[in-house]
């Protein structure tokens, strides 16, 4: 007598799908489509390619610094005084990171274009569903409706953060031989270049579901981008306008606006006047629940 083995089922009784069946789903629907697969190719050599730029930049700027000398910018402690004729290396690279040209943070330079593609791709994942009714058929099976949403949100934080983690350890060893060029090294044992690649990939993961709350919110693939869009571009620049509002309040609000906020977390170390790295990771953490809560709620009750 022989017996047969199943596969544990995806529905549950009354024709529900459980979780594993809705998450089985969303990643089928998800890498289904060709135009996402070529967006996300597209997004891994664009971010390489970034970060290489951003290598062969740096390096020229350290270079020149070096050269030129005080006479090259402002100075501040790890820089020459004014008619210095030359720097020493580490003295061109201080100099480099305080203009904001983080030169050991070269592996994660391309990040800002992860974050809007992928944050995009994010809004669009829950909005198109709702622009052609599919989500009718999709609450038909779930009628829980929060699986739904945790379940697009695993599979947007796992690609997210895959693809960026991938994209940054390609960019890390192609960086190495341009920094090379001009006589920077560049290793994984320095303070700061593992965690950043690490934790560059949270926040893009971050980032993606914060995308999906939007266009569960908002509904509108459109309306959703240009709130995302706002939201980690624009706001950076409109807080920094109020810096040259009189107070010590306004000089400091932009630091916990999502993108400041997610920046400082991929950093090292104290610096004056700004939020440390882990009160950075806090504020972005706190900008994820702000938005994704809401977002549940709202798929939870409103009719769709």
């Amino acid at each position: 007598m022989s017996t047969t083995k199943s596969s544990a089922p995806a529905h549950i009784a009354g024709g529900s799908l459980t979780f594993m069946g809705a998450l089985r789903s969303e990643w089928i629907k998800f890498r289904s489509l060709r135009s996402t697969q070529l967006l996300l190719a597209f997004t891994f050599v664009a971010v390489v390619g970034v970060a290489a730029f951003a290598a062969w930049v740096r390096g020229m700027f350290v270079e020149g610094m070096m050269a030129l000398g005080g006479a090259a910018g402002p100075t501040g402690p790890d820089t020459p005084p004014t008619g210095q004729t030359t720097m020493t290396m580490d003295q061109a690279i201080a100099s480099a990171n305080e203009q904001g040209l983080n030169v050991y943070g070269t592996p994660i330079a391309g990040l800002q274009l992860g974050i809007l593609v992928l944050g995009a791709l994010a809004v669009i994942f829950m909005a198109s569903e709702f622009g052609t009714g599919m989500i009718r058929s999709t609450m038909t099976a779930v009628p829980k409706r929060l699986p739904v949403f945790f379940a697009k949100a695993i599979v947007l934080a796992v690609v997210s953060y895959v693809l960026t983690l991938a994209a940054a350890i390609v960019s890390f060893f192609v960086s190495m031989p341009l920094l090379n060029i001009y006589g920077i090294k560049l290793s994984l044992g320095m303070d700061g270049v593992l965690s950043s690649i690490l934790l560059g990939g949270v926040y893009v993961a971050g980032v993606a579901v914060i995308g999906l709350s939007l266009g569960t919110l908002i509904r509108s693939a459109a309306g959703g981008v240009v709130v995302l869009v706002a939201l980690f571009f624009l706001l950076e620049i409109a807080t920094s306008l109020l810096s040259l509002i009189p107070g010590d309040f306004w000089k400091y609000v932009g630091q916990y606006v999502p993108s400041v906020a997610g920046g400082r977390m991929l950093e090292i170390g104290d610096k004056a006047a700004f939020i440390s790295p882990l009160s950075g990771g806090l504020i972005f953490l706190a900008w994820i629940v702000v938005i994704t809560v809401p977002a549940a709620i709202s798929l939870k009750t409103r009719d769709i």
